[in-house]
């Protein structure tokens, strides 16, 4: 069937307005079969295709429509259904763009393989928050066409609401939820804003040309998505129970990890924020404990004696 398709998407962006009874003859097959065929190509694949009655010959609305041919690769196929799938999780509605897109991917499946491959491939994101498809939008658009971006931005941990105007690098997608990795012209250094707090933005008319810093490497440095401090080692030792458990995990590119005699396993991963790597530490239990740094040590005794509070006054 996709040999079919392929010829005669091929004569229509060629103008060649090809008819019913050519295709036909060429591949040997009923009137009903064209008939499919041309359905599937509209409906799964949305290509715009109209019928001219004085050429008699069949033709496409926007000649700019393409089919790309990574589309045809059952493995590609496979992948981009399980990313539109992750996309869609954290999104409160769905945007036609990404709506169709999908359409057509599990169109293009189930066309080879039946329904039932749909079912193999699945995302589950843990703790994300949602994202309003307008906003994500905007944003989207400020990055593509490289302008500034005005946002009234709600701060987690002062509770504050200000207004940034910043310069959009990317959209970041961290652990299921969408942030914007930005140049803050307010405090002039590289910032990372999550998009569920922003309660308003705007495209300004103003454009950027460079970037101010290197996104990948700003991202890369450090174990999580806070960002702002030195960049310094957390070295952690874990149980024999857990270890070998964690032994085959990959936290961070740059992470060193060896195992102890006695089973435990010391693992160093590089940060620039306590309170993301002290989340992390804390769901081990007494399965862990922190070498260094001494803050961060610190700060989970501080927080265990608190858990302990919480019990010993019922």
């Amino acid at each position: 069937m996709l040999e079919r398709i392929f010829w005669f998407f091929t004569q229509l962006k060629q103008h060649a307005f090809p008819t019913a009874a050519s295709y036909q003859d060429r591949f040997e097959v009923s009137a009903s079969t064209f008939k499919r065929d041309l359905a599937f190509l509209r409906d799964r694949l949305g290509a715009p295709v109209d019928y001219d009655r004085h050429r008699r010959g069949y033709f496409l609305t926007d000649a700019l429509f393409e089919l790309p041919p990574y589309w045809f690769d059952a493995h590609q196929l496979l992948l981009m259904l399980g990313l539109c799938r992750q996309m869609t999780q954290n999104l409160t509605s769905l945007p036609q763009e990404l709506r169709s897109f999908h359409e057509r991917v599990k169109g293009l499946l189930t066309m080879h393989f039946g329904p039932r491959i749909l079912e193999a491939v699945s995302f589950e994101n843990v703790e994300w928050t949602d994202c309003d498809t307008r906003l994500l939008k905007t944003v989207a658009d400020a990055v593509l066409q490289r302008r500034l971006l005005r946002i009234v931005y709600h701060t987690g941990y002062s509770g504050q609401t200000v207004r940034r105007d910043v310069e959009p690098y990317r959209l970041h997608n961290y652990r299921g939820t969408w942030h914007l990795v930005a140049f803050c012209h307010y405090r002039r250094e590289p910032r990372i804003f999550m998009l569920s707090r922003m309660h308003a933005v705007e495209v300004l008319s103003h454009r950027y040309e460079g970037q101010q810093f290197d996104v990948s490497e700003f991202l890369d440095t450090a174990f999580g998505i806070y960002r702002g401090g030195a960049i310094q080692k957390a070295v952690l030792r874990f149980s024999p129970a857990v270890a070998r458990i964690l032994r085959d995990q990959i936290w961070h590119k740059d992470q060193e990890m060896r195992m102890d005699k006695d089973g435990s396993l010391i693992l160093s991963v590089p940060i620039a924020d306590l309170t993301e790597i002290r989340r992390h530490v804390l769901k081990y239990g007494a399965e862990v404990q922190v070498l260094e740094p001494e803050a961060l040590r610190r700060q989970v005794r501080d927080e265990a004696a608190q858990i302990l509070s919480l019990y010993d006054n019922p």
